[in-house]
């Protein structure tokens, strides 16, 4: 899905990473009696958003759209209650992937098998090639790489 998401528009990945585009103005400093209220970055009034403050925010709906669509019923109901992309990406990520303490033990566990591969008993080199790239790519998913020497 991550990539389908990369092809559409680059600047979903920023939405899934960041969150959705919320025009904001920026308010002075100001003085209430004796006080001085430092200056402000407060989100914009909608009926004063501009043609591409409007795109960008729309943005985040496409994306929301793009997400539901590629759920499976079961997973569609649980993230189309979420307000943003982002949100419903990271409890995607959640759900697929577990906590941060799961793809801790996962990657401890995906690295020890790493170390101590071997080829199996009459296993083919075609088998161990293709056990090897399967246990790269999913230590890869992790953020772990190991250079090939």
């Amino acid at each position: 899905m991550l990539l389908f998401i990369k092809a559409s528009n680059p600047m979903y990945l920023d939405i899934l990473k960041h969150g959705p585009f919320i025009p904001m103005i920026e308010i002075g400093e100001t003085t209430v009696g004796t006080e001085i209220i430092p200056a402000r970055h407060v989100p914009k009034d909608p009926s004063k958003y501009t043609d591409p403050e409007k795109e960008k925010i729309a943005l985040d709906g496409h994306l929301q759209l793009i997400i539901c669509e590629s759920m499976d019923f079961n997973m569609y109901g649980t993230v189309a209650h979420c307000s943003s992309a982002k949100k419903m990406w990271d409890l995607i990520e959640v759900l697929c992937e577990g906590t941060p303490e799961v793809r801790k033990n996962k990657k401890q566990i995906l690295v020890s098998h790493y170390e101590a591969f071997m080829a199996q008993p009459k296993e083919g080199i075609t088998e161990v090639f293709e056990r090897f790239n399967k246990l790269i790519n999913e230590i890869k998913l992790y953020d772990k790489h190991y250079k090939t020497e």
